[in-house]
């Protein structure tokens, strides 16, 4: 399995490619990563970090690809099969492509990807409705978790704020942020410490810095993939702060599953995917957060359990099964 070169970084804010890249890795397949930033070749976690598309092997190769634009590389492969990956609703690409010439934009080149790849996988049920009429076959794989990396207990960073319940959030902080919605939550409740712990897009600066003038919340910034583990397990109730809008309707946090795998509650704005989880509260009045995370706070040991068992059914293996069975069933799978 062979990862063309995107601007994912291996361990930088570790989302669903390299999870399911590692899960191909447990199931026996050899995988490779390409980054050009890295130091050089080195294995992690069964997977081959390479720095060239020359480091790669080019025959008897599937391709996990999730961003169209890379379809020209397929040439330099012998016979590939594609797995193309729809991870969120395309739009979201459009803000990042204003000045991307249109051959080179995603759109120009999803409609002959979606045509020639093997397997077409999507990460919620919403996306797979707007995309079923492209490919009628397309497989739903839904966002997972490392059960065993976040279930294990593991010591608070030493840079997590002291002094009140910590009320955490961890990943992007972008344009789909609602910095209203935590704004307004925290100052009902200047005793909690709200901590947000990721990368803050540059078009949404100005917005992070004014919610965080508030003296109850603080921004960490990006840290380790590695850390996160542990700062989740230093927050006692998780959040997600996502306006609602068509983009991120199609959306499934990987976040959300990682608090539960933790034992620690979850409140979330009501993203379709969030309303349908077991064990997840939403909202997106500051009244009915500010309730619901200090539901989150009066768990008890037994129902953080409930939370770790929900959590376990969707192991990163687990939820790779159906893209593997489709690639064994079309003679594809390439090992056995």
């Amino acid at each position: 399995v062979v990862y063309l070169p995107t601007w994912v970084e291996w361990d930088s804010m570790k989302q669903r490619p390299q999870f399911l890249l590692e899960a191909f890795a447990k199931a026996g397949h050899s995988v490779w990563f390409i980054d050009p930033r890295a130091d050089g070749a080195t294995e992690i976690d069964g997977v081959h970090i390479v720095t060239a598309l020359s480091d790669v092997p080019t025959d008897q190769v599937i391709l996990y690809l999730h961003f169209a634009p890379l379809a020209p590389l397929f040439d330099d492969f012998t016979d590939p099969v594609i797995v193309y990956d729809i991870l969120d609703d395309l739009s979201i690409y459009d803000a990042d492509e204003v000045d991307v010439p249109e051959e080179r934009r995603v759109r120009a080149h999803h409609p002959a990807v979606m045509e020639r790849a093997d397997v077409v996988l999507v990460s919620n049920e919403i996306l797979a409705e707007r995309h079923r009429s492209e490919r009628p076959d397309l497989i739903h794989v839904p966002n997972g978790v490392d059960v065993e990396r976040f279930g294990a207990p593991v010591s608070a960073p030493r840079d997590v704020p002291v002094g009140g319940p910590i009320v955490g959030y961890h990943g992007m902080i972008s344009h789909w942020f609602d910095f209203d919605l935590l704004a307004a939550v925290a100052a009902r409740r200047p005793e909690w410490r709200f901590v947000l712990v990721g990368p803050t897009d540059p078009r949404v600066e100005d917005d992070a810095r004014e919610v965080e003038r508030l003296a109850n919340v603080t921004r960490l910034g990006e840290r380790s993939s590695m850390l996160m583990p542990a700062y989740v397990h230093a927050f006692d109730v998780g959040t997600i702060w996502f306006q609602i809008d068509e983009m991120t309707k199609g959306v499934t946090p990987l976040k959300m599953f990682e608090y539960l795998a933790a034992g620690v509650p979850c409140v979330s704005t009501p993203l379709p995917a969030c309303v349908a989880q077991v064990g997840v509260t939403t909202s997106d009045e500051p009244e009915a957060f500010v309730e619901a995370i200090e539901a989150g706070l009066a768990a008890e040991t037994p129902e953080r359990d409930r939370l770790r068992e929900i959590a376990a059914a969707s192991d990163w293996s687990a939820v790779l099964a159906p893209a593997l069975e489709r690639l064994r069933e079309s003679g594809r799978g390439r090992v056995g």
